[in-house]
């Protein structure tokens, strides 16, 4: 109390005699016998702060709330009273207090702004490009199979066989007409046969059993790569990532694509029967001996 009592008189004294906040501390450290250096070492206040506050430099001191902490640090130990030192020391300073600038509430400029048609557009757009996607992984804009080749009509005659008639001797007995050949038909699909899987590219593959759920296969098949499907593990079911990289023979006849390039398919049975059915080509073809056995053996993906 007394100590306080001292501070605030010497105070009163230095306000009396015109003292600045930095000459009033100087002259209550040099009373108390402190040494700068030792104050610094106590309050822990940087040694070059306390030499500008005793000096009245305030450009050289921080923002305002540091400074006047510093500044009711040094009062307090040298004796003083640290409210009314810090008091006139704001009075004295031309810092000020860092106010945050308020962010800017100006609202934006309608011309700035994409018009009405604009975003029509960007939608339609959006519209036909997903739908594009859609149709190309559907398969949908795969070129169609090319038709079978026509044979020629066995009533049809060669352009010049009129003229080669007419040139015959009239006592020479036309000669009996030749059968034509045979038109030859669209390759059909056996419905007796070993199933065979071919892999034009990389195409991921599950071979299950969709009556156990056990799998036969599955896995990567890379580009090249042959699976023979088993036939003694009941009907076995296809599902592929990329359905129109697979290459699908029964007994030998390749059959039509089972989707698009990008299209994903399941439940595809894998039974001689049950294609033929699919691609409504069903003809009751025996598959040779050879082939037969193939179909009854166990799977073994064979690679390239």
């Amino acid at each position: 109390m007394v100590e306080d009592e001292q501070g605030k008189a010497a105070f009163a004294d230095g306000i009396g005699r015109g003292l600045t906040v930095g000459a009033l501390l100087a002259e209550a450290r040099a009373a108390a016998g402190r040494d700068l250096a030792d104050l610094a070492r106590e309050t822990r206040v940087p040694l070059r702060h306390l030499m500008a506050i005793e000096a009245d430099d305030h450009e050289a001191l921080p923002a305002l709330p540091y400074a006047m902490g510093f500044v009711k640090t040094f009062a307090r130990s040298v004796g003083l009273n640290p409210e009314a030192v810090g008091a006139q020391f704001r009075a004295e300073t031309r810092l000020t207090p860092h106010v945050p600038t308020p962010p800017s509430l100006e609202p934006m400029d309608e011309a700035r702004l994409p018009s009405r048609g604009l975003a029509f557009a960007g939608a339609a757009v959006l519209v036909l490009v997903v739908g594009g996607l859609g149709l190309y992984g559907s398969g949908v804009l795969d070129p169609a199979p090319s038709a079978p080749p026509v044979a020629a009509s066995p009533d049809a005659a060669p352009p010049n066989a009129a003229s080669q008639a007419d040139k015959a001797p009239a006592d020479v007995a036309a000669a009996p007409p030749t059968a034509a050949p045979a038109a030859a038909a669209p390759a059909a699909i056996p419905t007796v046969g070993a199933v065979v899987l071919t892999a034009r590219e990389d195409v991921w593959v599950k071979i299950y059993s969709r009556t156990t759920g056990r799998r036969a296969f599955q896995g990567l098949m890379v580009a090249g790569s042959i699976y023979n499907v088993p036939g003694d593990q009941g009907p076995l079911v296809l599902r592929a990532g990329r359905a129109g990289v697979i290459d699908v023979t029964v007994a030998g006849v390749k059959l039509p694509s089972l989707g698009g390039p990008v299209e994903t398919i399941d439940g595809v049975v894998l039974t001689a029967p049950a294609l033929a059915e699919r691609f409504g080509a069903a003809t009751p073809v025996q598959a040779p001996e050879s082939q037969a056995g193939a179909s009854r053996a166990a799977p073994s993906p064979a690679t390239r």
